[in-house]
């Protein structure tokens, strides 16, 4: 009987044993799976906005710019990135470093006290990487950076600049190119290209966003071209290269803005790509008349791989003075739409 026993014992030892590496075998498998689910199931929520510039000196609006943002809140308040191209400094030092002609200047200085206004709307990364950046020299640029560090909103576009932000414990990459001095050069695609795959060598998940600052100017230029664009004398960057180049590279997100109007939305590789997302609150300083009154806002949603999962265009016009309105004409939605049909079809006609 004391031997039935002990055998009984050992094999029931031996069972329950065999029964843990079966778990301990199946919790790893589960680990690794609802790794992958989780994988699947983050969605990076982004707002999108081209140039941001609230009033400059004598031409600041009348309620120092705290109803600009009203009627966008709302489509803000859920998203993880809220991006815009700050068109111009947050400064009161300085000295203005461009020459006025014909009674017109284009040098921008907006007090540091609008700088909240930004914050309170919702903005946590912008753009510095544009031709307004330096109105005010060294000192409006430092400034400008102490505003934006001070209110907690980051900011990208210096030479080599790659800016962080931790988003539902995810890092995502923001760096921003323009043609303009002290910014990552625009038509440098081969250097853009290499500072999107050192990121990605450093950490392989981490999601890719680029602002470019290019093209060229006016409601004339609102078609994409395929090729280098030159304004005013300027090389203004081959957006559709350099963007394509890009996201070959391994960028997840391409936010484009300087020509003024909106243009094309292009998803290639099963990433976004926006070409221009046009003036979006601009109205005390710049012209908003006709297609550079457009304000869309683009909202897109990524998954953890970086891929397009949805978008959309809510449609807003400038007034003048008062910021952006919602437009119930849903212009810019529709101009970009036809925009994007013309791209594709001049995209295929090359294939």
């Amino acid at each position: 009987m004391y031997h039935l026993n002990h055998s009984l014992k050992i094999v029931f030892f031996l069972v329950l044993a065999l029964g843990a590496r079966v778990c301990a075998g199946q919790g790893s498998h589960d680990g690794a799976e609802s790794g992958a689910l989780a994988e699947k199931s983050f969605t990076l929520k982004v707002a999108a906005m081209g140039d941001i510039m609230l009033g400059t000196e004598n031409r600041l609006p009348p309620d120092a710019a705290a109803g600009f943002f009203r009627e966008v809140k709302p489509f803000l308040k859920d998203r993880d990135v809220v991006f815009g191209n700050l068109e111009g400094p947050l400064t009161d030092r300085g000295a203005p470093t461009k020459v006025s002609a014909a009674g017109r200047s284009y040098c921008f200085r907006t007090p540091p006290a609008y700088g909240r206004r930004l914050k309170d709307a919702g903005f946590n990364i912008v753009s510095l990487a544009n031709n307004h950046a330096n109105d005010y020299g060294h000192e409006g640029r430092g400034q400008t950076i102490e505003v934006l560090e001070e209110l907690g909103i980051a900011h990208t576009g210096a030479p080599g600049q790659v800016t962080y932000l931790t988003l539902k414990g995810r890092r995502t990459a923001f760096i921003g190119l323009a043609p303009n001095l002290g910014c990552q050069d625009i038509n440098d695609i081969p250097g853009a290209v290499a500072l999107v795959k050192k990121v990605l060598a450093e950490d392989p998940k981490v999601l890719v966003v680029v602002s470019m600052h290019g093209g060229a100017e006016g409601s004339a230029h609102m078609s994409q071209p395929i090729g280098p664009e030159v304004y005013l004398g300027e090389r203004r960057g081959d957006l559709v290269k350099l963007a394509h180049a890009l996201v070959d590279a391994g960028a997840d997100l391409v936010l484009g803005h300087g020509p003024h109007v909106p243009r094309a939305l292009e998803v290639y590789r099963n990433r976004l790509i926006a070409y221009s997302l046009g003036n979006f609150a601009t109205a005390s300083g710049i012209n908003v008349q006709g297609a550079t009154g457009l304000a869309p806002l683009l909202l897109a949603e990524l998954d953890g791989e970086g891929k397009l999962l949805n978008h959309r265009i809510v449609s807003f016009r400038q007034l003048a003075n008062q910021g952006p309105r919602r437009d119930a004409k849903d212009e810019a939605r529709q101009v970009i739409e036809s925009l994007s049909r013309e791209l594709e079809a001049a995209l295929a006609g090359r294939r």
